[in-house]
C-alpha cells in the first residue's frame, strides 16, 4: 500500500497539571516522549514523523534522537490544534493529505496498530479513524476512561472490524448488555477534515463532556472505530508511570 501522502504527528506540551513536565519523565532511563516517538518509528511506514511542541527542551531531545521537532504556540488548548499548526509549517504545499495523530503519553502503542490506522485512512471516504478496545469492568465507571458507543455492521463485532462512533462519554455507555468500548485516543485524519475541525467553535456536548471528538460528531463528521485487543498504558498519573516502568522492565 502506498503511504506517500501520509505523515505521523505527535503533539507534546510541557504543561501538565497532574504530572509536571510529563514528556520529559523517564521510563527506564528514556523520556516518555521518546518512547512515543519510537512507537511511531516501529510502524515502519517510511513516512515523516513530526513532534509538534511548545518547548525547546522537548524539541532538543527529539533532535538528539534523530527526529524532527517543530515549535508551535504555547496557547493551543488541544493536540489537534497543535498538529495543524505544525503541518501547515512543515508542508505548506499540502503534499501530505493524511495524518496519523499519536499521543506523546502513550509509550507502548504497537507499530501494528499504527499501520491499521494508516491502512483505513488511506480510503479517502474515511474522515477520521480512531481505535477502541473492550473495557475492563474496573474501567466501566472510571471517568478518566473515555467510552464510546459504536455501531457495527454485525451483531458480534470482532478484532479489526470497522465501526462508526455514535457518541463518546466519560460515563458508562451504552446502557444494557452491549459491549463497553474503551476509546484509545489516537487518530487518523484526512487533512482537510482536520482543517475543518479546528475552524469550528467548541460545541455544547464537547464542553459538557470535555471531549473534543464530540465537536466532530456534532458537526456531522464521521469518526470510524477500529477494534484492537491492545490496551496501551496512558501515562497521566504517578501510578500510570509506575505501570509503564514495570511494563518495560518485563519486556527488557
Amino acid at each position: 500500500m502506498n503511504y506517500s501522502d501520509t505523515i505521523i504527528m505527535i503533539p507534546a506540551r510541557l504543561g501538565s497539571s497532574r504530572l509536571p513536565k510529563k514528556p520529559l519523565l523517564e521510563i527506564n532511563g528514556t523520556p516518555l516522549i521518546i518512547h512515543a516517538y519510537n512507537c511511531a518509528k516501529e510502524a515502519n511506514l517510511n513516512v515523516p514523523i513530526i513532534v509538534a511542541t511548545d518547548n525547546d527542551v522537548i524539541a532538543n531531545i527529539i533532535k538528539d534522537h534523530g527526529g524532527i521537532a517543530l515549535m508551535t504556540s504555547n496557547q493551543h488548548v488541544s493536540g489537534s490544534d497543535r498538529i495543524f499548526e505544525a503541518i501547515e509549517k512543515f508542508d505548506p504545499h499540502k503534499k501530505y493529505k493524511k495524518i496519523i495523530h499519536l499521543q506523546g503519553d502513550l509509550p507502548n502503542i504497537s507499530g501494528n496498530l499504527i499501520r491499521k490506522l494508516a491502512k483505513v485512512i488511506n480510503d479517502p471516504t474515511k474522515e477520521i479513524v480512531t481505535v477502541i478496545v473492550k473495557a475492563t469492568p474496573e474501567e466501566f465507571h472510571d471517568q478518566s476512561v473515555v467510552k464510546v458507543a459504536a455501531a457495527f455492521s454485525k451483531d458480534k463485532p470482532e478484532l479489526n472490524d470497522l465501526g462508526k462512533a455514535m457518541y463518546f462519554s466519560r460515563a458508562c455507555i451504552p446502557t444494557g448488555y452491549a459491549d463497553i468500548w474503551h476509546h484509545i485516543g489516537i487518530y487518523a485524519w484526512q487533512r482537510n477534515i482536520l482543517e475543518k475541525f479546528i475552524s469550528l467553535e467548541p460545541s455544547p456536548l464537547e464542553l459538557s463532556e470535555k471531549l473534543e471528538q464530540l465537536r466532530a460528531l456534532e458537526a456531522g463528521i464521521n469518526i470510524y472505530t477500529v477494534i484492537t485487543s491492545e490496551h496501551p498504558i496512558g501515562v497521566d498519573t504517578h501510578l500510570d508511570l509506575k505501570k509503564a516502568e514495570n511494563y518495560f522492565k518485563d519486556i527488557s
